[in-house]
């Protein structure tokens, strides 16, 4: 069946968004006298939802982890959130699949409403005709999915999963779409996605179109 619709993940994928993350998660360390970590440790955590992350980090302390994550999110949507760019490439991507008619959504483990405000804030949400992310009720890369599936109505024999993490492919696996793609642009790396169980790895915005035709 053809493709219809593609879903794709957002830090790592459309968002060259590090810096503001990375500096986030160190502000909250710092706040929660937490050691510091190294830049790759750090790295580590770009996709994965922060529930996930800090309850990790928590040594079974719920508390701890709810309030890291409440700092965290206060100094990302001060100053984090806007320390984001579209990697080269993507927007002329975009342009190229909106022209072909294929629906184009954002489906990430970030809170909802930071993903909605940082797509309006560099003039790329008519790109997307939705954008759904973390909420109470769906936090795993696999919920907001599934979420996203049925929000837009999108069946998922014609959906594609596209994003940098293993999360993202593995999410796509659950949901039972037909295509899932990694990129390496991102985060992870091409035996994250190969063990994931990525059905197509691409390396370039541009290799996308040729592979989902």
């Amino acid at each position: 069946m053809t493709l219809k619709n593609l879903f794709f993940d957002l830090d790592g994928t459309i968002l060259e968004s590090s810096r503001g993350i990375l500096n986030s998660f160190r502000y909250t360390f710092d706040e929660m006298k937490y050691p510091q970590l190294s830049d790759s440790e750090l790295n580590s955590f770009i996709g994965p939802p922060l529930e996930t992350t800090f309850a990790r980090l928590s040594n079974g302390d719920d508390a701890w982890a709810e309030k890291a994550i409440v700092t965290y999110r206060k100094y990302y949507a001060a100053k984090g959130m806007h320390e984001a760019e579209p990697y080269d490439g993507i927007l002329e991507m975009l342009d190229n699949l909106q022209r072909l008619d294929y629906k184009l959504y954002i489906a990430t483990s970030k809170k909802e409403d930071v993903a909605k405000n940082m797509l309006a804030e560099l003039d790329m949400s008519q790109h997307f005709q939705g954008i759904f992310g973390n909420t109470p009720q769906s936090h795993s890369k696999t919920l907001v999915l599934r979420k996203s599936l049925m929000n837009t109505q999108s069946t998922p024999e014609t959906s594609a999963m596209i994003g940098d993490r293993d999360y993202d492919i593995i999410g796509g696996l659950e949901n039972k779409v037909a295509k899932t793609i990694g990129v390496l642009w991102g985060f992870g790396d091409e035996i994250e996605l190969e063990k994931a169980g990525s059905d197509i790895i691409i390396a370039h915005p541009q290799q996308l179109l040729e592979n989902i035709r």
